[in-house]
C-alpha cells in the first residue's frame, strides 16, 4: 500500500452548475453580439430566446441555431444597447435558473441553461 499523505476529502467542491447559470462575457472578435448556450434539452426539442433586442419580442421566441449536441447560438449585428433576454425550451418552458441577464453589444456571452 502506498503512503501518499493526502489530505482528507473535502465537501467544498460541487459538480453541479454554478448558481449564476455559468454566465460569462468577453468582447467578440468580429463585433457581433452573440449568445452561446449550453443546454441538453433532448432530441427533437429547440431552444428559443425572447427579449427586448433587435428582432426579439417578450411574447414570441426566436429559435437559436443548433451548433452541436448541447450547443446553441443566437447573434445580431444590430444591438446598440444591452439586450435583456430569457431562454425557453420549445418556446414554452422558461429557464428560470438564469433569470433575465443582459447581453452587452459587441460581446460574446456564454451561459448554461438547465430546465
Amino acid at each position: 500500500m502506498l503512503d501518499l499523505d493526502l489530505p482528507p476529502p473535502s465537501d467544498e467542491y460541487s459538480q453541479g452548475e454554478p448558481e449564476d447559470g455559468g454566465f460569462s462575457s468577453a468582447m467578440s472578435a468580429d463585433g457581433v453580439t452573440r449568445l452561446i448556450v449550453t443546454a441538453y434539452i433532448g432530441i427533437g426539442n429547440k431552444l428559443y430566446i425572447r427579449g427586448d433586442g433587435p428582432g426579439l419580442s417578450w411574447n414570441k421566441g426566436v429559435p437559436l441555431q443548433f451548433i452541436s449536441i448541447g450547443k446553441w447560438r443566437w447573434e445580431t449585428n444590430d444591438a446598440v444597447a444591452p439586450v435583456s433576454f430569457k431562454l425557453y425550451k420549445n418556446d414554452s418552458v422558461e429557464c428560470t435558473r438564469i433569470g433575465a441577464p443582459k447581453l452587452e453589444p459587441g460581446h460574446q456571452h456564454e451561459v448554461t441553461a438547465n430546465f
